[in-house]
């Protein structure tokens, strides 16, 4: 059980208690932080090492019409970035392009051979990859000795040795002098057409790629980077384009999951939108969701948004069944190990990153799992607890173990040998123990302040939205409710998988609270008529378009 730290007083105004716990403790920062200024925020892309070659090089093949292929990576994220470039092409009336996302079971992650030579045939002179590309030293090759220049724009961590690329857009590369380090994908494929237009002779309304910024927001909060500086302005000011959105796969998409447009959030993409985009190339492929955010029929919308959630609903029941199998193999041992690897021949790799998230939520280590189902090799995801950084353990594994491994610190993918299945477990664990560990306080929940129940109303959660979005490094604030007589217990969702709580104020008006996936864990087996102290987060829902203020439950204990 976490130990509740509820954090000193040091301000009686609740945004000044909040931010001061995040560093921000001066006027000027507080103003900076809370109204975010996009000519401020934003830096000039071309401080990003490379931007001018990446730049000059596209634009020489715009001028001279040459064949360019979109390589975008199959997530979210890549999608976006993808769609970014598509809609960039369009405006300014080039047409000779072709968008290639691959298949995430049949292809796996980034450039393969059987892509270039596709391309080759295509007689294409340039392939962009977004998203991905950092470390396709082979790849790269193969297409340089066709004749086929690269330019890589990616934002994972990159080796000390690069492609051998036309350029390499990358701001984590060694010596790069970007001031912020932590845009995802789209961020950079963003700040990589804004330089475009910069030195481009087009005919384009001043200001018009900011209308890209609802696909960078929804790229930046899926991908889970850090939603401070340059990022925490991309998402601002995403978010209020996405609230006017043109794109008909998103106006129809929003309706259909019953989201109110003018009040989209972060929660919206993180919970909503982002999931339902990532889910294609998990079940398919990721075609399905670029044709969501580029179609112009409101027709090919409204059954491209049904689809989705046909796949989606799938995807649930294969997650549960994973995890149901995962957890008993772990409860049959008898003991909990440092690190959690597991897998089967059956199991779908395209859903095994969710599958690794809900065990990281619920046994605090790092996960690795594997699987075949729908692929053509055996493929696995890894989350980290924080501890390790996952891109440096599968450095240090044995050569020949992995097939394939990229990704970030805390999230990554790979492929394994089948003839090496039966040592992978063993080696994963010795090279988790040759790798430095980072603390972190798994044993510690620090609570931003102490409110009553009756302290839940919109004045409050006027409060709390001036510091939204919310996200990685500004996570939603905290707060310690004490004492509350639960009034009523209810489990919804899928077989009853989520818990509601409900709480009545001193006016008698219900306040409820949610979580989850909790239902079943026997923490949470409450009644009405006991006391709690709970641990939440206030949330606006606009579910069915009615407002409703609520809490999120983070944890509780029975008085």
């Amino acid at each position: 059980m976490k130990q509740w730290v509820v954090r000193k007083e040091v301000s009686k105004n609740l945004p000044e208690q909040i931010l001061f716990y995040r560093g921000i403790k001066t006027t000027e920062e507080a103003e900076k932080f809370l109204n975010p200024d996009y000519e401020e925020e934003l830096h000039d892309p071309f401080k990003i090492l490379n931007m001018d070659k990446a730049v000059s090089r596209i634009l020489q093949a715009i001028k001279k019409n040459e064949a360019i292929i979109i390589f975008g990576d199959y997530d979210a994220d890549g999608v976006c970035s993808s769609v970014i470039f598509h809609d960039f092409f369009k405006k300014i009336g080039f047409e000779n392009f072709y968008v290639h996302i691959p298949d995430r079971n049949l292809d796996g992650y980034g450039l393969t051979f059987e892509a270039i030579d596709k391309f080759i045939k295509r007689k294409a002179g340039l392939i962009i990859t977004l998203d991905c590309g950092i470390t396709d030293f082979a790849e790269v090759e193969r297409a340089n000795s066709a004749g086929l220049d690269v330019v890589i724009i990616d934002h994972h961590l990159a080796n000390a040795k690069l492609p051998d690329a036309a350029a390499v857009v990358d701001a984590k590369q060694k010596d790069d002098p970007y001031p912020f380090k932590s845009l995802c994908g789209a961020g950079v494929a963003f700040k990589t057409v804004q330089a475009m237009i910069f030195n481009g002779d087009f005919n384009i309304v001043p200001g018009w790629e900011k209308w890209l910024l609802d696909l960078v927001a929804i790229a930046t909060v899926a991908d889970m980077v850090p939603l401070v500086g340059e990022n925490r302005a991309l998402v601002y000011y995403g978010l209020q384009v996405l609230r006017k959105t043109r794109r008909a796969g998103l106006l129809s998409f929003l309706r259909r999951l019953d989201i109110n447009l003018s009040g989209v959030n972060e929660d919206d993409i993180g919970f909503m939108i982002a999931p339902r985009i990532n889910i294609a190339s998990r079940m398919e492929h990721a075609n399905t969701s670029f044709a969501l955010l580029t179609t112009e029929s409101s027709e090919e919308s409204d059954w491209i948004g049904g689809h989705l959630e046909v796949m989606n609903n799938d995807r649930k029941r294969i997650v549960e069944n994973i995890l149901r199998k995962a957890n008993k193999r772990i409860e049959k041992s008898g003991e909990m190990p440092k690190v959690i690897v597991e897998g089967d021949m059956g199991w779908h790799p395209g859903v095994l990153g969710i599958a690794a998230n809900r065990m990281v939520e619920k046994y605090g280590i790092p996960v690795f799992l594997w699987g075949e189902a729908n692929a053509k090799k055996i493929r696995g995801s890894c989350r980290s607890d924080g501890t390790v950084n996952l891109v440096e353990l599968m450095k240090v594994l044995p050569k020949g173990v992995l097939t394939e491994y990229g990704g970030h610190a805390m999230a990554g993918g790979f492929g394994v040998k089948e003839e090496k299945i039966a040592e992978f477990k063993d080696e994963i664990v010795k090279a988790y123990e040759k790798v430095p560990k980072q603390k972190i306080e798994n044993g510690i929940l620090n609570i931003d302040k102490e409110l009553k129940i009756g302290d839940v109303d919109w004045k409050t959660w006027a409060l709390i939205e001036k510091l939204q979005p919310f996200g990685m490094e500004n996570p939603k604030p905290v707060f310690l409710f004490s004492g509350l007589e639960i009034f009523n217990v209810k489990k919804f969702g899928n077989g009853g998988i989520h818990l509601g709580l409900d709480f009545k104020k001193s006016d008698n008006k219900i306040v409820s609270a949610i979580g989850f996936f909790i239902a079943n864990d026997k923490k949470f087996d409450l009644r009405a008529g006991q006391k709690i102290d709970l641990v939440a987060s206030l949330e606006k829902s606009t579910f069915r378009n009615y407002p409703e203020l609520r809490l999120r439950i983070i944890d509780l204990k029975v008085k």
